[in-house]
């Protein structure tokens, strides 16, 4: 990921702790603690998307193949919870491998 690019999702996670309060900087964390545990270097997480589902709100945050010369695109998905900040499910790895 450029630095351009990283100083732009930093901003975005600054806006939206602003909107949704410090959770988002939580989530942001644990999912990018499972990329670097379960997958491989390359891959970060994005922008986290709050996401109400039969009265409980959750957080889609995607998995971004992220190589040195730029972002290659949205490999996957980690879903979490909002109060636990526990991983409920991600997307299979032979799905974000390929």
């Amino acid at each position: 990921m450029s630095l351009d690019k990283f100083k732009a999702a930093s901003k975005a996670i600054v806006r939206f702790e602003k909107l949704y309060g410090s959770d988002i900087l939580e989530i942001f964390s644990v999912a990018n603690g499972y990329i670097s545990r379960e997958l491989t270097d390359g891959m970060v997480a994005g922008v986290p998307q709050r996401v109400a589902l039969d009265e409980k709100i959750l957080w889609v945050v995607p998995i971004i193949l992220a190589k040195k010369a730029g972002i290659y695109g949205e490999n996957g998905a980690i879903l979490t919870d909002n109060k636990t900040h526990s991983i409920l499910g991600t997307t299979a790895k032979p799905e974000i491998f390929t």
